[in-house]
């Protein structure tokens, strides 16, 4: 190999090391610190090829996409656990939505969150924090305080409601108010609680006083079904007797009129003719006497009750 090849080569083998000490590239999926002798001189504020003064300055890189901070489960005491079917409405009708029938106050849930932050101030976050493992071991002790705190005024029933977006805009709201007070360079853009659990020990008494309460409502709402039907069986008993005292009522005054009506037909009938409604009546005795085979009579022969016998 020819000396001014190697030369050639030497010349640009110590141009690309002076290069990367020159110059530096911003990846648009972050942002970058320059530091001079270990002290922040600037941040970069854009992506692209950027320069810095070799040897003295180094650039610290920090992502500038949203990052994750998801602290594992824990046991926080909520302000009352609200669970079951709701109570009657004062009108004995099944009112959906009011109380519950199991109220618990200060009593323990397993809860499960997690946060997304990013990092909008880079100068700021590597005084207070430097790294992202860092960050997160802050975060979450603020996010597990900032939750501890608001549920402590919520009930379970509000984290089971379209209600429970409220609370985690507030619990987002005052960890971001934590975060800036601490001036960690961060902004939280995002709260989810997962999962929202009652303890084992919670979920048992409180079915049990679910059961219970339940038994309790069973049984007022027999009773007053029972003193419902008294009062319709009353109510029944009362109109069927005064429908009956009617029907009779009516029943003999149409008897009446029609006893009337046939005590003036007999007496017309008597004037008509005296012998002939004499024959009739007789008639009609022989027939209502003697229809049943096992009548006897005892009677003397001159009776007046055969003188149309005697006739024939």
């Amino acid at each position: 190999m020819n000396k001014p090849l190697l030369i050639f080569l030497g010349v640009f083998a110590l141009a690309l090391i002076a290069a990367s000490q020159i110059f530096f590239i911003v990846d648009q999926r972050e942002q970058a610190i320059v530091l001079q002798l270990g002290q922040p001189v600037g941040d970069v504020n854009g992506p692209g090829l950027h320069l810095k003064i070799p040897v003295v300055q180094t650039v610290q890189y920090f992502d500038k996409r949203i990052l994750s901070v998801d602290p594992p489960p824990a046991q926080v005491v909520i302000s009352s656990v609200d669970i079951g079917p709701p109570e009657p409405a004062e009108n004995e009708e099944e009112d959906e939505g009011q109380s519950s029938i199991a109220n618990v106050t200060g009593e323990p849930i397993i809860l499960d969150t997690f946060a997304r932050y990013k990092i909008v101030d880079p100068l700021q976050f590597l005084k207070t924090l430097r790294t992202i493992t860092a960050a997160n071991s802050r975060l979450e002790n603020i996010l597990n305080d900032a939750t501890r705190a608001e549920l402590g005024k919520t009930s379970l029933q509000q984290l089971l409601s379209p209600a429970r977006t409220q609370v985690m805009r507030d619990i987002q709201s005052r960890v971001n108010r934590a975060t800036e007070a601490d001036r960690l360079g961060i902004e939280i853009v995002d709260v989810r609680i997962v999962r929202a659990d009652l303890t084992a020990e919670l979920r048992t008494s409180t079915v049990r006083r679910m059961q219970s309460e339940l038994k309790e409502r069973a049984t007022e709402t027999r009773a007053k079904g029972e003193e419902r039907a008294l009062e319709i069986r009353s109510t029944a008993e009362k109109e069927r007797t005064v429908l009956i005292a009617e029907a009779q009522r009516d029943s003999s005054i149409i008897k009446g009129e029609g006893d009337k009506e046939a005590i003036r037909i007999y007496a017309d009938a008597f004037n008509k003719d005296k012998e002939f409604y004499s024959f009739i009546r007789s008639m009609e005795a022989y027939r209502n006497t003697l229809a049943d085979p096992n009548t006897r009579l005892i009677l003397s022969p001159d009776s007046e009750f055969f003188k149309h016998f005697d006739e024939q």
